[in-house]
């Protein structure tokens, strides 16, 4: 009862204190310190400030600057931890293959060693590969099989080329379009072999196997909405229309289909295939970036802001009110992912957010929300390395931070992820 009225008493001083102030002061007076990112210790008391910002919200994102970044793994391990044991969040959606993580996952036998080796053949190795990431894939999600509140796996990326798409997908259209009697339908014996050769190229392509050229582009292509047309014409409720559109998606990728993509797929889990459900997110900062579609952009900054998948899905007020979208930034240190080489990210800009922050504070957050309540400042632009290691320059575009994340994540010290051993 204590720990309720000390959150109540300081989300009561926060909101009194927030009115007038900049967005500077706000940062200086409002950070809250973040004891550690272990995700060892079942102790949550410190993040009971990121549980109260979040409040009741359905989806809670979270972002990473760069996908070898280990501390913010470790805090990002440590959050869902907490938001499964203490806020109710059972669904644990990753940016990786939709199919896989959708399909492969209902037919997946789930006990905790067929968990494991799903888990390290269906996500990214960027992650399952990562020392960072081993506790949260090797014991934490495997292990909640052995309680009565296990976590469930998801993804929402269209890209479908990792193990059990690879696999299967090819095999599973064909009969799916044999049974519908689609393949007859829509193409000649000659044509449905063309598009048979494109689809297995495409998913092949991820792996450097075969030749996708622009021939079996168009082929595909062509099938693929011939096949979504046909979908709409006869009212088909079944999973395969949301499979064919990831498909048309990942044949035509962009930064921006391929996040308009993740975002639908985000609303198929959370209004159907887990409605009612509490979702965690795990994605990109890039990706979970809202408000994108309001900046008034000075020159092109296509490889970091487009209308980014958290733009699109919270374009749905709806959505937007049950979302808190959790950004990470870090001072300085070193980045890298693996098999890559490690460099310097850029040393926090002396009028930037991250200067702002008492230098006593390792690991700190800032809930924006609060401030955005209270401001009539809502608007103003100041500096952040909000989506990656580097900042933008406000001759580029000037961005009101506040307003593209609900909450950032501080790191005074980033270091890059290992091997696993």
């Amino acid at each position: 009862m204590k720990r309720v009225l000390s959150i109540l008493l300081f989300y009561f001083l926060l909101a009194f204190n927030v009115y007038g102030q900049d967005i500077k002061n706000y940062v200086i007076e409002n950070t809250v310190e973040i004891e550690s990112v272990s995700p060892i210790p079942d102790q949550y008391e410190d993040l009971e400030v990121i549980g109260g910002a979040i409040g009741d919200a359905q989806i809670v994102m979270l972002g990473e600057q760069d996908h070898g970044d280990a501390p913010t793994f470790l805090a990002k391990t440590r959050l869902i931890k907490y938001l499964h044991e203490k806020k109710g969040f059972n669904i644990l959606a990753f940016e990786s293959d939709f199919y896989g993580l959708t399909k492969g996952w209902d037919q997946l036998l789930k006990q905790p060693d067929s968990v494991r080796q799903f888990i390290k053949k269906n996500i990214y190795p960027l992650w399952t590969r990562s020392d960072a990431c081993q506790y949260l894939f090797e014991e934490y999600i495997p292990e909640t099989f052995r309680t009565e509140k296990p976590i469930q796996l998801s993804g929402f990326d269209p890209q479908l080329v990792l193990d059990y798409s690879y696999k299967y997908l090819k095999n599973d259209l064909d009969q799916y379009l044999n049974q519908t009697g689609l393949a007859t339908e829509l193409f000649s014996a000659a044509e449905y072999k063309n598009f048979l050769i494109a689809l297995e190229a495409l998913i092949a392509k991820a792996r450097g196997k075969g030749d996708f050229n622009g021939n079996l582009h168009e082929t595909l292509d062509n099938g693929l909405e011939l096949i979504k047309n046909e979908q709409h014409k006869i009212g088909d409720s079944s999973y395969w229309p949301i499979v064919i559109r990831n498909l048309i998606a990942f044949n035509n990728n962009s930064n921006e289909v391929r996040d308009k993509a993740m975002s639908e797929n985000l609303k198929f889990l959370i209004s159907k295939k887990y409605k009612g459900e509490k979702v965690i997110v795990w994605a990109a900062n890039t990706h979970i970036m809202k408000y994108t579609d309001k900046f008034k952009i000075k020159k092109r900054l296509s490889g970091v802001i487009w209308k980014n998948m958290g733009t699109d899905f919270t374009g749905d007020l709806s959505l937007e009110d049950k979302t808190y979208i959790l950004g990470f930034t870090s001072r300085s240190g070193t980045a890298g992912r693996l098999w890559t080489e490690p460099f310097s990210v850029e040393p926090a800009n002396e009028n930037a957010l991250e200067n702002w922050i008492g230098q006593n504070i390792d690991y700190g957050f800032i809930d924006f929300k609060s401030y955005n309540l209270n401001s009539d400042n809502l608007e103003a632009p100041f500096l952040m390395k909000g989506p990656m290691h580097f900042y933008i320059p406000d001759r580029f575009l000037e961005i009101p931070w506040n307003l593209v994340y609900d909450g950032v994540f501080f790191i005074r010290e980033m270091y890059p992820v290992k091997l696993e051993k």
